[in-house]
């Protein structure tokens, strides 16, 4: 396990590369200006997510050295690299959302080719295994964590503190199951996030960008595709891990898609912007957000794991609440 001190200097990597994108948006006046639709109210410097991807780099260094997976499984994880660049580019011009669309969706694809016959999922006494399951659904999810990933990086610390859970806990269940290398992928994605936290915690300092934020909810979708190949870690674990996001985005959207509003506009009704509003407090938000995964969400995706056959049981009682509070924090309305 002498494995998991790559962590610390990748930790460390993260800051440096984080405070120095920092200094170069700043210089290069690459920054969030504050609107009527944003949660800040400071010019603030973009693009920090820069130094995840750079942890996440290293973690793929280290497992081709190490050889600790195969080719082709590095190979999968890389696929999320091109999404990070287009990421990058849209942080300094804007990029058309369907070419965003187009290259996260072609690494869908490319993913699925590359790891072959894919595995049934179990759904309470069944299992799922179907032609459209595969290359309809499971790109679908891919491209939809990836792009929600994107709508919840709105207030400061908030997608920062959900990579190093979600990251963090994967790797601890992971661990669990003999699963080393995906682990320590998952273990190197929560040091780049908690680097970048540290300029991100509020008051911000730099937001993570299109470059993190996409690219986050893309390898974290990736790792769980693998673990899927693997057998080493529920798909309904993921899915309560990754809950908050999920059901605050999806309501969100859905609500918007009703009222006739165009889903990938800039705007503030998420449940996380409203309770940031009226809280006053993006801290506030983002530890609730930290006490919920870590107090309700966690143990769940720990059940799901030792008894998949539950698992859509156990992500419905991890999900259910969650829109209920979405509901009570008015997700996809306007601010009043």
């Amino acid at each position: 396990m002498i494995e998991a001190f790559i962590a610390v200097p990748i930790f460390f990597l993260s800051v440096l590369m984080t405070d120095w994108v920092k200094n170069v948006a700043v210089q290069a006046q690459l920054l969030a200006l504050p609107t009527s639709r944003s949660s800040h109210s400071e010019p603030t410097p973009v693009g920090g997510g820069l130094g995840i991807v750079v942890a996440y780099l290293g973690a793929m260094l280290y497992l081709w050295w190490s050889t600790s997976l195969m080719p082709v499984e590095i190979l999968v994880l890389c696929v999320s690299l091109p999404v990070a660049l287009i990421g990058l580019i849209d942080d300094r011009r804007h990029v058309d959302y369907r070419v965003r669309l187009l290259v996260q969706a072609a690494g869908a694809f490319c993913a699925l080719i590359l790891l072959g016959e894919f595995p049934s999922i179990p759904v309470a006494n069944f299992s799922l295994d179907l032609f459209f399951l595969v290359w309809v659904v499971v790109p679908m999810a891919l491209l939809w964590l990836t792009n929600l990933y994107n709508f919840m990086d709105g207030i400061d610390g908030l997608a920062g503190v959900e990579t190093c859970f979600v990251a963090g806990s994967a790797a601890f269940l992971l661990l669990q199951s003999g699963d080393l290398p995906l682990a320590l992928v998952c273990l190197c994605l929560f040091a780049g996030a908690t680097g970048f936290l540290v300029f991100n915690w509020p008051p911000a300092r730099i937001f993570m960008g299109d470059v993190g934020s996409g690219f986050a909810g893309y390898s974290l979708g990736l790792v769980a595709l693998l673990s899927h190949y693997h057998d080493t870690m529920s798909l309904w674990s993921w899915v309560l891990l990754l809950a908050v996001f999920i059901v605050d985005a999806t309501m969100t959207l859905i609500r918007r898609t009703v009222a006739g509003r165009r889903w990938y506009h800039a705007h503030r009704t998420h449940a996380y912007q409203h309770a940031a509003s009226k809280c006053c407090s993006h801290q506030i938000v983002s530890f609730s957000v930290l006490l919920i995964d870590m107090l309700w969400l966690l143990p769940l995706a720990w059940l799901a794991g030792k008894h998949p056959e539950y698992g859509v049981y156990l992500a419905a009682a991890g999900v259910v609440p969650l829109i209920v509070v979405a509901n009570v924090f008015n997700a996809g309305q306007e601010l009043s």
